[in-house]
């Protein structure tokens, strides 16, 4: 039977509304990526912790890596470290997310007031904007 890895972990260089960033003392250049098991609204004004949460984060974050290795595309994605987290080389984050809605609600109607509140979107709708959390 594998054992599991014993990790040096430094301190907390960052820590977003999804993940929190750990130093890697052992491995220079290194850090370790921890999911958050909590969803937020409005830039994070209102939290609420979810079960499970923070391994389908991890889970779903790992599969996309794999399958963009598989495809040729270079990720800096070496392993995961347990259910909920994985390692990485530190870098400078894009500043680009996505966000996937399975419900109209808050920000989007706002952009889109055609759209009545509570509408279900199937498939998810995912949408790209430019991560700019001081201007929400």
């Amino acid at each position: 039977m594998a054992t599991a890895e014993v990790l040096s972990i430094g301190r907390e260089p960052y820590e977003g509304k999804t993940k929190e960033v750990y130093e890697l003392l052992d491995s220079p250049g290194r850090v370790l990526l921890q999911s958050k098991g909590q969803i937020t609204v409005g830039n994070a004004a209102r939290k609420n912790h979810l079960e499970g949460k923070a391994a389908i984060s991890s889970k779903i974050t790992s599969c996309v890596f794999q399958l963009s290795q598989d495809a040729g595309i270079k990720t800096a994605f070496p392993k995961k470290c347990g259910e909920t987290a994985f390692t990485a080389p530190q870098c400078e984050m894009i500043p680009i997310e996505w966000v996937c809605r399975r419900i109209a609600t808050g920000s989007f109607l706002k952009r889109n007031p055609g759209v009545k509140e509570g509408y279900k979107f199937y498939p998810p709708k995912v949408e790209m904007f430019f991560k700019d959390d001081a201007n929400n």
